[in-house]
Parts: structure tokens; sequence; C-alpha cells
């Protein structure tokens, strides 16, 4: 290995003499070292001995903590089974002595805490319980039922093992009292496996553990692995000796169960009458305990002895390389760095007078050092006051997405500015199709606003304009620098304004608007504040497009709502006035205009007359009519177009003054309504302001005006229906009414007969309560109930004698002929049950076929009676006309043989009426 060159000595050189400096100087850097190695190694014992106390401690504090709670969550559960037991006193199954439900009720009151419920006879004798008893038990020896039965109070016992059970836990004892007189005692097992619920739940370090022991050593519970020592008595050991010493809560160092040693809190349980008492000890293994004092201790001697060795190698092996020839390389280090030289690196030098060299180039150097610390601190000072800018306007980019609202997101947007920047003023502006840049907010109020434009125009040519137009910044940070703003200046000049900073909005690569922002003196927008600028008008322009998109999407929700409820308005209801009620509130308030009206063509007299109206101050009469001839009316039905004038006043051809004058209209649009290619009317828009209308906005107003349409064409179809409908109707009924009287001239006995029960069965099934619209089929039914008798022969029918049994036979086919007759007609079907029906008799013994009670339908159960009762009261050829008190004794005793027995009674009832009806 070859040595490393060394550095020329520095004056005369005595034989032997470096070696023996170099030495000296190693030893005293060696003993140096080591002495200062003393303190350090002292600082790290006393710190590992205050980590060793403070676990020490942390850990038994932890430990009592976790016994405390153990104590009080029993505690706690020794008062709430007081209270339960307060009230399973008191049941009607434990005072009556009733085993198996009060064993019911005492199952339902079980629970993690509760080991059992249950009741005993004055001699001890169980006959309740929530655990099913094998054999008969008794608690008669128990303390704490002989002090409930001689106190008449609750009574606490002692930590057992359950006779029922067979498990730890804590007995209580309530007298149960049958008036003033104790007939009983419930009781309760409080659960000592709930420590193990509460154990688990404070998660213990590995190896930690809980353990309940009583008086005698008995453990009553451990956590975890309980089941090999639940109920043992544990051996003599540390930590049974701490236990004996703690009167109510301590901590101790003590080995376990197990032989382990760990840091035990020890809290004495509440000391039951004639029991002894019981601890709850909480253990911390030991290692665990000291883990984190003994690993830091280690790392930190280890760390000790690593350096302290690398050290002493480097002393050992470098003293001449790391300390005389680095002196020579740092002053010419030092010297380039004083002449600014910041690229200069430590390399091999001769120079005398090392020290004073070196003390001197570090002087230089501090100077050069001092005024770079200088520029470095406004450096910094730059760079704070731009974090400050950007942290504020970061701050406000977040804010506006709170917001969905144009109006409030754009004021935000111009606050957030001028409080950032500390500017004059900010305002913001959309550019609207027709060149216009509308103003959207400002901040502050009071700040400078102008009507501005974005187009090639001379209002167009400023700052905001331009930027538009280029999708670009346009800073002016001198007024009079710029042709466009000069003429400004006299104007800005008092407001305090002296630069002006235009940033474009650009969504999807389009500017939509523009900020303009003012300051109070020139130069302020600089490279870097613009770009900042820039950046937060990016995302101010994508919180403005999120708001104005989700407004868009409401407006268009609304607008498919609105259409839903015409829709619903035209198929719910077939009343005209109602629908066009319900278009015009829609029409004026999601297109947002004063008034609107519908106007429908009479095309007899080509006139237009006013359906419906809304917003209007004074209400045009309900049949008022509007001249076919007004030219803007006349443009909107001939030429089949819309019709806009935003300036009502300035429109010509008009007939509508009062438009102007009175209800003082501005601006007017008309839609004509089509509805099949054929023009129904014209729904007219109006507003007191002076609208420009957008695309969506026009085309929403065609929708409804189609959903108008169709509403007329609806109407007219409906009314057209209607009227055909009632014409069919009206024939059909003039058809069976000229079959009835046929029969009538036919049969000439029956005369007028027909006419007669039509009117009284519809009267009587009214009276009834059959609806209306069946009303109309059994009184078709009665007008043709013998219609069947037109296939009976003469010579049967007009026989003027009685009837062979053979005839008969005959004439009973009669309601068959007429089934026959009338089920071919799909109009007559609902009115047979008349025909075809109604010589059936309640008892079953009519004909044709024999029905019986209610299988007979009620129209000709109606009809039987009073069919039967004209028969009885009419003169005939063959006999004279029944007294009317005969015929109504006929009719009361024919009642549920003949007659429906309800329809009878409601004849009877109604009859006065009946006859007086005309």
């Amino acid at each position: 290995m070859v040595a490393p060159a060394r550095p020329p000595a520095i004056g005369p050189r005595r034989p032997g003499g470096t070696r023996s400096v170099r030495g000296s100087l190693r030893a005293r850097l060696v003993l140096l070292f080591g002495i200062a190695l003393i303190p350090t190694a002292l600082l790290q014992a006393s710190v590992y001995v205050l980590h060793h106390r403070q676990a020490a401690a942390e850990a038994y504090q932890g430990a009592l903590r976790l016994a405390r709670a153990v104590a009080a969550e029993v505690d706690h559960d020794i008062v709430q089974t007081e209270q339960l037991l307060a009230v399973f006193a008191e049941h009607p199954s434990v005072v009556g002595f009733d085993g198996e439900r009060c064993s019911q009720f005492a199952a339902r009151l079980l629970s993690p805490t509760l080991a059992n419920v249950g009741a005993a006879r004055p001699d001890g004798t169980v006959f309740c319980s929530a655990i099913r008893l094998i054999e008969p038990v008794s608690i008669a020896d128990r303390p704490y039922f002989q002090r409930a039965l001689r106190t008449g109070e609750a009574a606490l016992g002692e930590y057992q093992i359950g006779r029922i059970t067979q498990r730890p836990g804590i007995n209580l004892g309530h007298p149960v009292r049958r008036g003033d007189r104790i007939v009983g005692v419930a009781f309760a097992a409080i659960d000592l496996a709930r420590i193990h619920d509460v154990a688990a739940q404070v998660q213990l370090p590995d190896g930690g553990t809980v353990v309940v022991l009583d008086e005698d050593g008995v453990i009553l519970a451990r956590y975890p692995f309980p089941e090999p020592w639940v109920g043992r008595r544990a051996p003599e050991s540390e930590l049974r000796r701490a236990m004996r010493r703690i009167d109510s809560a301590g901590t101790a160092l003590a080995r376990g169960l197990d032989g382990r040693p760990r840091l035990y809190g020890i809290v004495a349980l509440p000391v039951t009458p004639g029991g002894g008492r019981v601890h709850v000890g909480v253990g911390i293994p030991a290692s665990a305990a000291f883990a984190a004092a003994n690993r830091s201790f280690l790392l930190s001697l280890g760390g000790l002895a690593v350096v302290g060795l690398l050290t002493l190698a480097a002393l050992l092996l470098g003293t001449d390389a790391l300390l005389l020839r680095p002196f020579r390389s740092l002053r010419a280090a030092a010297e380039r760095i004083a002449r600014g030289d910041f690229a200069a690196r430590v390399g091999p030098r001769q120079q005398l007078s090392e020290l004073q060299a070196v003390a001197e180039a570090f002087d230089r150097m501090a100077e050069a050092i001092q005024q770079h610390e200088a520029e470095r601190d406004q450096a910094e000072q730059r760079i704070i006051e731009q974090l400050q800018t950007i942290t504020t306007l970061y701050a406000g980019a977040q804010r506006l997405t709170r917001s969905l609202d144009v109006a409030t997101v754009a004021q935000d947007i111009t606050r957030i500015l001028v409080t950032a920047l500390g500017a004059r003023s900010a305002l913001l502006s959309r550019a609207e199709a027709d060149g216009e840049l509308r103003l959207l907010a400002k901040h502050p109020p009071d700040a400078l606003s102008a009507p501005a434009r974005w187009d090639d125009t001379p209002e167009g040519q400023g700052a905001s304009g331009r930027a538009v137009r280029s999708g670009s910044a346009v800073v002016v940070n001198r007024l009079s620098d710029d042709p466009a703003t000069a003429p400004w200046e006299t104007v800005l000049r008092p407001q305090g304004i002296a630069s002006v900073a235009a940033l474009p909005l650009i969504s999807r690569e389009r500017p939509f608007g523009v900020i303009v922002v003012t300051a109070t003196e020139e130069g302020f927008f600089t490279a870097e504040r613009v770009e900042l600028l820039q950046a937060f008008a990016n995302q101010a322009a994508a919180a403005l497009e999120n708001a104005r998109l989700f407004e868009e999407s409401e407006r268009r929700i609304a607008r498919l709502q609105a259409l839903r409820a015409i829709d619903q308005a035209i198929t719910g209801s077939l009343d005209l006035q109602l629908s066009l009620a319900v278009l015009l509130e829609q029409v004026t308030r999601e297109l947002a205009v004063d008034a609107a009206a519908v106007l429908l063509l009479d095309r007899s007299t080509g006139s237009l007359e006013v359906a419906a109206s809304r917003g209007f101050r004074s209400a045009p009469p309900p049949r008022a009519r509007v001249h076919a001839g007004d030219e803007l009316l006349r443009s909107a039905v001939l030429e089949r177009r819309r019709v806009v004038i935003p300036d009502l006043a300035q429109a010509e051809g008009t007939s509508r003054p009062a438009l102007v004058t009175v209800e003082r209209f501005v601006s007017y649009i008309a839609v004509p309504l089509t509805a099949k290619g054929e023009v129904k009317g014209v729904l007219e828009v109006f507003h007191r302001a002076r609208l420009k209308p957008d695309g969506d906005w026009l085309e929403f107003l065609e929708a409804l005006a189609g959903q108008a349409a169709i509403a007329v064409d609806n109407a007219g179809l409906f009314e057209n229906l209607q009227r055909s409908n009632l014409d069919l109707t009206v024939a059909y009924d003039t058809t069976l009414e000229g079959w009835s009287r046929a029969l009538d001239l036919r049969d000439k006995e029956t005369e007028g007969h027909t006419r007669r029960v039509t009117e009284l069965t519809v009267a009587l099934a009214r009276r009834m309560g059959v609806p209306d619209e069946a009303l109309v089929h059994i009184r078709r039914g009665a007008l043709l109930h013998d219609i069947g008798k037109m296939g009976i022969p003469d010579s049967i029918l007009l026989k003027p004698g009685p009837l062979t049994e053979e005839e008969w036979a005959i004439m009973r086919r009669h309601p068959v002929y007429a089934l026959d007759l009338l089920s071919p007609i799909p109009y007559l079907r609902p009115a047979l049950d008349i025909p075809y029906a109604h010589h059936e008799k309640w008892d079953g013994s009519g004909y044709p076929r024999g029905l019986q009670g209610e299988q007979i339908p009620l129209a000709a159960r109606i009809f039987a009676i009073i069919d039967v009762w004209d028969a009885l009261t009419s003169d005939r050829p063959y006999r004279r006309a029944w007294p009317r008190e005969r015929a109504l004794a006929h009719i009361r005793g024919e009642a549920g043989r003949h007659f429906d027995p309800a329809v009878a009674e409601a004849f009877l009832a109604a009859l006065p009426d009946l006859e007086t009806t005309p």
C-alpha cells in the first residue's frame, strides 16, 4: 500500500520531530476523546434509569387503572342487578309462585352480566329459575337468602361458585312481598366471567392476565384461559401474599400463578356481608413493561460504541490527513469563496502561517456570506409573500367548489382576488353572443364598471375585449402606455387605478368570459403574479363552468318536470281550461316571463279567441276575440312561424295598443299551435323588460307550444267523440223503445206495461244504491224484458183462454229466445239479466234455469217484483186489477219464496214515493 503524500513542513524540520509531534497529537486527541465520552456514557446511564422508572410507573398505573375498571364494572353490575331484582320480585308470576311463567320471564332477563335469575319459597326451595333445574335445589343455607327474609331488604351475597350455575359469581337476594307479608326471595347471580369480556376489551399485552381470588385463595375468574384455573385453590405465591396486604388498591411486582414475573395493579372488590375480601389483579409482563426502555438503552449504547470506535480509528489513522492537510485546503477554498467562486473545492495547497491565513480567509468569507445572506433574506421574503398569495388563491379555489350558484361563485372569485393580491378591484364579466360583456360580479361593490364589448367595435378594443378575443392575458402596467386604456386614464386615476390586467376565462378551449383586476401602483402585475392570476383564472373558469352546467341541468330538469306536469294535466283530464291553466303556469315560471296567453282559431270567422291567459294586469274577458288581421298574429297563423319582437312599442301592424299602453309590455313572442299539420291557435308570451332568448329558451317555448297544440287537439277530438257517442246512444235507445212499443202492439193485454215497469224498476234500483252506469243497462233490460215473446206463436201468445201444459212449456221458452236474440249484440249483453232471468224465483222454482237466492242477478230480482206488482194492479182482458192492499199482501207473502226478501222490503218502503214519481 502506497502511503499518502504529506504536505511540506513549515519552518526547519528536526529529525524525528514529525513523528513525535504527530504521536503526541494523536495521544492527546485520544485522551480528549476518552474524556469527552465519559459524560455521554453517564448521561446514557441516567437516561436509562429514568426511562426504566418511568416505564415501571406507567405500567403500574396502567395495571391499576385496568384493575379499577374491572372492579367498577362489578360495582356497576351489582347496582343494575339490584334494580332488576326489585322489578322481578313484583312480577305476578313471582308473587303467585307460578313456576313455569316465572322461569320463562326469568329466562328473558338473562344477559352477559347475569348467570341466573330465579325465586325461592320461604323454606329456601327454588321454584323459579332461568336455568332449568335437573333436581330440586334449596338455598336456605345461603346468608343472603336469610338476610333478605330477616330484614325485608335487598341482600348482597358472598363471592362463590353458584349451586345452580356451577360458575363463579356474586349472588343477590330481594324479598318477595304479598301485601305486607314476605312470601319468598328473588335472587340473581352476577357472572364473574364478565371479567373476561372486560379484559378482552382493554387489549392486554401478550402475557397479560386478569385474576380474581377470594380470601381463601380460590380462583373465581382468570383471563385468559380460565378453564384449568377457575374453582381451584391457588398455590401460595408472591401474588397471593401481595393481595392479602392490600385493603383497597395498590401495585406490586410479583410472580403470578404461572410463575412469570409481572407488574400487578390490585383492587379489592366490595366486601360482602358474611363474606371475605376478594381481590382483582391485572398483571402486565415485566419484560413488556421495560422492553421499550431496554431497547432504547441498548440502541443508544451501541450507537455510542460505534461512534466512539469510528472516531478513535479516524484519530489514530488520519491525524495528519484529517487536520493539517485540510487546514491548508480549507484556507485556499475559503479565499476562493470570498472572491465569489462558490464552485471551489478543497484541494492540496502550500501556504505559510496556515491558521492565520485560515482566519483571514474566513473573515473575508464571512463578509461575502453576510452579503449573500442579505440577498437570500430578500429572496425568501419574496418567496414567502408569493407563497402566501398562492396559499390564499388555492384556499379560495377550494372554496369555489363548495357552491354551484353562478352568481355566488362569481362574487367569491372577485372577493378572493382582491383579498389575496391586495388589488384595488376585480370585475368578472360573461361574453354574450351579441358581443356584449355582461357584468356578473365585482368587488368591492363601489368598483368602477362600465358597459364593455369583446367584438371589433371601438368599445371592444379595451383590455377585457382583447383578452376574450385572443384567449390570453392582457396586462397594462401603465395606463398611458396603452392606446385603448389611455383615454380612460382621466376616469381611472381618480379611482386610484394605475395598472390593469385582463384574464380570459376559458372552457373547452373557448373563452366565455373575462376577469379584470386593477391595482393602485404601476408595474403591479409582474410576470410571476400574472402567472398566478392565470392559474387561478383557470380554476375559476372550471368552477364557473361547473356551476353553469349545474344550473343548466337543474333548468333542464325543471323544464322536463314542467313538460311532465303538462302531460299529466292533458292525460289526466279532458278539461281544456285546466290543461291550459297548467300550461300557462309552467310557461310563465320556467321561461321567467311576465304574462302568457293561448288564443284558439275559429275557422268559421277567421278570428282568434282568448282561451286562457295569465299575468295580465287587466285580464281579458273569457270570450274576448282578437281579429286575425293583427299583423303579428297573422304572421304566426298564416306563415306558421315564430314571431319575436324585442320592442313591442316599435312594432308595426298590431291591433292591440293596450299591450303597450296599459300592460307596459316590452318584448313579445308568438308561436303557432300546430297539430297534425293544422294550426289550432297561437301561444303568446309577454315580458315587461327586454328579452334576450337563446336557442335553448326558444326550443323550450316551441316544446310548450307543441304541448298546448296537443291539449287543444285532444279537447276537440274528445268533444267530437262525446257528440258521436251521444248520437249513437240516442239512436240505440230509440230503437229499443221502438221494439218495446212493437211488443205492446202485438200483445194488446200488456199495452203500457213495458213503459210502467221500466220507470218503476229504474226508480227502485236507484233507491237501492245501484250505480248510474248500471241503471242504463237495467233500463234497457226492462224495455226488452219480453223481447223473447217475439218467438212465441200468435196462437199461444194471443190465446184468450187458459194455456195447456204444452203451450206453457213453449211460453216458458221466451227468456231463452231473448238470450238467443240479444246475446249476439255486444251493446245489449250487459242488459240480458232481466230478459233472461226475470222469471227466476228466490226459492229456485222459477225458469228457465231454476236459479236460487243470490244466484239470480240483482237487476232481475228487482224487476220481478215490479213486473208482478204492475200485472196485479193493472186491468187485463181476463180479470180486473187487484185492490192495492191485496196486491201488497201478495208481495209480502211471496217474500222469501218468489221474491228476494231484502228487495221486497225495499220495494214496500219505497212504494209511496214510487207511485208519486212522474
